[in-house]
């Protein structure tokens, strides 16, 4: 499921849709070439053409106006008797737009629609709500074929059963399961992106505990033993949505304002003569929670001790909460195994991550569940002892020394990439040819927010967007520290500024940057094809489910991060590992 690379095409994913009578379409053919034309019986005054050859790329593109024929028309070259065609339209009937349903037809045959759903144990809907053409299936399918690729977007999952979809054929790439009748898969991050699927029987039922909060946040001890759960440690600490202030949840699931004396209160943790806030729980006093709306919370993990954690001011006046600092040794979390998970529970649902952007301490698995039957887990798919065997076996060297046994593997700039460390001007070479490159040509990428030009004048990489003024800066080049971390003048100026900064800190972390084309930066196959590269961040998703992690600062960029959403979330189990 790629990006829309062209944007024009961007209206496609946010137009209506067509009635029928709005137009006539088809198909014809001459030897090696085909038309897609279309006649409208409306206020059109320009088409845009989306269209497949045997379930290849997807091209997006203006149709011409044929004055002769009245018609608006695309020609396709290169085509033999018998290559399908999938295809749909765009078009505008005044001021808005809409897209057409989806068409097929056979080089030298006839255009046909999809056929209706019949019965079966899995039914895929072109539109949300159960709308538009349909087809039904009992078994795995490996490919749904050029009519269905990435065009589901309401799926109906007979009582019993499950359904496991696949955003690319062959059972790969993002993966969503689904147990039950499911109206709408934007709400999920699923629309049109289904190319593969698997059937199975349900699994029973999960066993999560409901409490009166907005979702149940679970946890599993499965350390094998290492750890008993009298040794397993868990706080929540967030901002209440209503009143903005720092608070923590407690094992009932209250929502409790914190305060500086908290550092001092009779339940207070003490190390090396300082005293701290003591908002832990023992998992064998309380294995779940029931959690209320909370805003920019963390969920902190740890094993064998608790964490100490500093109730403060912070520069505003408002409360704020010292976490652990590993570029400070004299931090008293530097001996302790901790982990955390960010998250938002809001009015819009359950939005959260695992991260290693900071520090690996322990394997984490998180698994959202929606009462509407969503079911999906992220996180690392191996032990403790074999990352970090995997990690200390890296083929590039400068990595291995982010290990730091006995605790945790530490994020490059924790590290020796750090400035004024032995990897700290990693990247400089790197940028010197970048900014050389785009001195003498410019860099065009399509992202979400549209498509980006940009040519370096003088120290600077200045961007226009959509054909508009160059006016969106990095100014001067980025440190090796500003790439790895997201700081500096890779998080600067406004909110289109950010957007290319992170597109470029992203680029320069997976080594996109000159040797690969930028139609290919939503591919993950097409990362980190050489050094110097982000090899800790690589290291996460080559050990991740599904191949998501969140391995620095900008992961979330194209959609790589350990990210879960939900809007009507039913609760998180969260295994912790060993």
């Amino acid at each position: 499921m790629g990006w829309i690379v062209a944007a024009f095409a961007l209206a496609a994913g946010l137009a209506g849709h067509a009635a029928a009578a709005d137009f006539t379409q088809g198909v014809t053919s001459s030897g090696s070439t085909a038309t897609i034309w279309f006649k409208s019986n409306v206020a059109t005054t320009w088409v845009d053409i989306h269209y497949q050859v045997n379930g290849g790329a997807q091209q997006n593109l203006r149709m011409g106006y044929n004055s002769g024929a009245a018609r608006y028309e695309q020609v396709i070259t290169g085509v033999a008797n018998g290559n399908a065609l999938g295809y749909f339209f765009t078009y505008n009937n005044g001021a808005p737009a809409y897209d057409s349903a989806r068409f097929t037809a056979t080089v030298g045959g006839g255009t046909t629609t999809p056929p209706p759903a019949t019965s079966g144990t899995i039914c895929f809907y072109e539109h949300a709500d159960y709308q538009g053409a349909s087809f039904c299936g009992d078994a795995d399918n490996s490919w749904v074929g050029a009519t269905w690729n990435d065009r589901v977007s309401s799926v109906k999952v007979k009582s019993g059963y499950q359904v496991d979809l696949f955003d690319d054929i062959n059972f790969g790439g993002r993966t969503l399961t689904l147990g039950a009748d499911t109206p709408n898969l934007v709400n999920v991050n699923f629309n049109d992106i289904m190319s593969s699927f698997r059937v199975r029987q349900g699994n029973g039922g999960v066993d999560l505990p409901v409490g009166s909060g907005v979702m149940t946040i679970k946890l599993v001890n499965n350390t094998g033993g290492a750890f008993a759960d009298n040794q397993v440690y868990w706080s929540i600490i967030g901002y209440d949505p209503a009143s903005k202030v720092l608070s923590h949840v407690d094992a009932s699931g209250r929502l409790v304002p914190s305060a500086l004396a908290d550092n001092t209160a009779g339940n207070r943790l003490a190390k090396n003569g300082q005293t701290y806030s003591n908002y832990f729980n023992k998992l064998s006093d309380a294995g779940w929670v029931s959690i209320p709306k909370i805003d920019s919370g963390r969920m902190f993990i740890s094993l064998g001790s608790p964490m100490f954690i500093k109730i403060n001011t912070a520069g505003d006046g408002r409360l704020g909460f010292a976490g652990p600092d590993l570029n400070n040794p004299t931090d008293p979390n530097q001996d302790v195994n901790f982990e955390w998970i960010e998250f938002t529970v809001d009015n819009s649902g359950y939005h959260g991550n695992t991260t290693r952007v900071d520090q690996f301490g322990f394997p984490l698995k998180t698994r959202l569940l929606g009462k509407d039957g969503y079911d999906r887990t992220l996180g690392e798919n191996a032990s403790r002892a074999q990352i970090f065997a995997d990690f200390e076996a890296l083929p590039q060297a400068e990595f291995r020394a982010l290990v730091q046994r006995p605790y945790r593997i530490v994020a490059p700039a924790k590290g020796q990439f750090g400035a004024g460390r032995a990897q700290g001007n990693y990247f400089a070479s790197y940028v010197d040819q970048v900014w050389s490159r785009y001195a003498g040509t410019d860099l065009v990428f399509s992202a979400e927010a549209g498509t980006f030009r940009g040519r370096v004048i003088g120290n600077d990489f200045v961007f226009s967007k959509d054909g508009g003024p160059q006016n969106l800066y990095i100014r001067g080049k980025p440190t090796t520290q500003g790439i790895l971390e997201a700081s500096g003048n890779l998080a600067s100026g406004n909110s289109q500024e950010l957007v290319v900064q992170a597109q470029i800190a992203a680029a320069f972390n997976r080594h996109l940057l000159i040797s690969v084309d930028p139609s290919q930066w939503s591919n993950s196959a097409a990362y980190y094809p050489a050094g110097p590269a982000n090899y800790y961040a690589k290291f996460w998703h080559d050990h991740s489910i599904d191949g998501l992690a969140y391995g620095f600062a900008y992961d979330d960029v194209r959609s790589k991060s350990t990210l879960l959403e939900h809007p009507t979330p039913r609760g998180m189990i969260v295994t912790i590992g060993w």
